[in-house]
């Protein structure tokens, strides 16, 4: 039984460990082009959990953060725009999408 538990933890932190790269990987690490493909990816993550998230407690940061990301991939600014989006959709409670 223990070395079941002590298992299944270190496998939970396996995992974790393996998942925190590919989030930290984007935003100033990306070329404009990858960043470009960020930002749609990100915008249609954004837009799909709109109906389920509208109107929750932090859904008025969120879709202000969201909305500068927006602006900013717009402007030819995509890694930043990424980061916004990326920081908008983990205020909502949601992992977001990476390339």
């Amino acid at each position: 039984m223990m070395i079941r538990l002590a298992a299944s933890a270190a496998l939970a932190a396996f995992v974790a460990m393996a998942a925190a790269p590919a989030f930290a990987a984007t935003g100033d690490t990306l070329s404009q082009s990858d960043a470009q493909d960020l930002c749609a990816k990100l915008q249609t993550q954004y837009q799909d959990l709109t109906p389920f998230k509208k109107g929750l407690p932090y859904w008025k940061d969120a879709s202000a953060e969201a909305q500068k990301g927006e602006q900013a991939c717009k402007n030819g600014s995509a890694p930043t725009g990424a980061r916004d989006m990326q920081a908008a959709i983990s205020d909502m409670y949601v992992k977001p999408d990476t390339l």
